[in-house]
């Protein structure tokens, strides 16, 4: 079903007038008038006859209830029975337990009115049943209560001011004025995009670090790009507004290589063949596993991914990441090497 508001009052004005049409008699020109009407009421934008069509096009072709009877010159569009409604629909048992699975996904919603359905669904889950489905969450993380806040004020294009902490510096507050945008999870925790309005940079706010959001009288600004291409060259979250993607070369051991047959480092990620045998004699690599090429943005989440399989993996190029990680690697050893030492009271 369309999502966006306007969309959505459409189709439910059309379906209560297509209701009607077994004792009221509505043509194309009818639905088109009548529509219009309930929505310059309601305060939103009105649409042409096109766009309504499509619209019918839609209710027929996901729930096949409309039936056209030919009236003179005219086309009479109406439900075949007086009780069919888009919304009356009953769900089955099993859309009914993907709706629960849904609900344990976003936990508890509180203070949002469109989310109380499934506040509801969960309520009324059994508490002695197994789930199927099990999605990653951390019930005991801040902020996850200004989850339904931020969604309604993003969808209803709300300039906010955000009050916010910074991991590094948990006593100072920050206030910035922004156009929110987009949520997004990564690594079981909730993160805002946003564009703040003094410098019109895309920054992204951790929901554990934010504080209060005030909704603002100021013209909301939406993003002019595309969500899925901004995020297409970036592992995690951390995007600064002058990063470009890099070519980045990396050896996996024979047994990685099955791991990341099923979990790709990053979507780019493709076998480098081309100066294989080259790049092997140079780095004096192992015979066995494999070259890879992804092309992505350097950033903290990257750097974590590539050191977190410790030797089955080896970054190559570009040579600053590599000494990157080899000097995170040498910090990590120095302060095993410090715990283990025979003065140290924790061997």
């Amino acid at each position: 079903m369309p999502t966006n508001k306007n969309a959505f009052l459409r189709i439910k004005i059309l379906d209560g007038l297509l209701s009607e049409s077994v004792v009221r008699r509505y043509t194309m020109n009818d639905l088109t008038r009548l529509c219009n009407e309930q929505l310059e009421i309601s305060g939103e934008r009105q649409v042409g006859r096109r766009c309504l069509e499509k619209d019918i096009e839609f209710i027929q072709q996901q729930f096949g209830l409309i039936e056209r009877e030919r009236s003179g010159k005219s086309t009479i569009l109406r439900y075949t029975n007086q009780t069919d409604s888009i919304f009356n629909q009953s769900i089955s048992t099993s859309e009914r337990k993907l709706l629960q699975a849904v609900s344990q996904t976003f936990g508890k919603m509180d203070g949002v009115e469109d989310f109380e359905v499934l506040n509801q669904l969960k309520s009324s889950a059994n508490d002695q049943e197994q789930p199927i489905i099990i999605f990653e969450k951390n019930e005991d993380l801040n902020g996850r209560d200004l989850l339904p806040k931020l969604f309604r004020l993003i969808e209803r294009k709300t300039t906010i001011e955000l009050k916010y902490h910074r991991i590094k510096d948990t006593q100072k507050r920050n206030k910035k004025q922004i156009f929110p945008h987009v949520l997004k999870q990564c690594k079981g925790r909730w993160f805002l995009f946003g564009t703040t309005i003094d410098t019109k940079e895309v920054m992204c706010y951790s929901m554990d670090q934010i504080e209060d959001i005030k909704p603002l009288p100021i013209k909301y600004k939406p993003y002019d790009g595309r969500w899925d291409e901004y995020f297409e060259s970036v592992i995690g979250v951390t995007k600064k507004a002058d990063d470009t993607p890099q070519d980045i070369v990396f050896w996996a051991s024979q047994d990685e290589c099955a791991y990341l047959a099923g979990k790709p480092v990053h979507s780019s990620m493709t076998p480098l063949k081309k100066n294989d045998a080259e790049l092997r004699r140079r780095y004096r690599l192992p015979d066995d596993g494999k070259l890879f090429r992804i092309n992505c943005i350097v950033n903290f989440e990257l750097k974590r991914e590539m050191a977190s399989k410790f030797g089955e993996r080896i970054v190559l190029e570009p040579p600053s990441l590599r000494k990157e990680i080899i000097n995170d690697v040498k910090t990590m050893l120095n302060r095993y090497r410090m715990i283990t030492s025979k003065r140290s009271k924790f061997v």
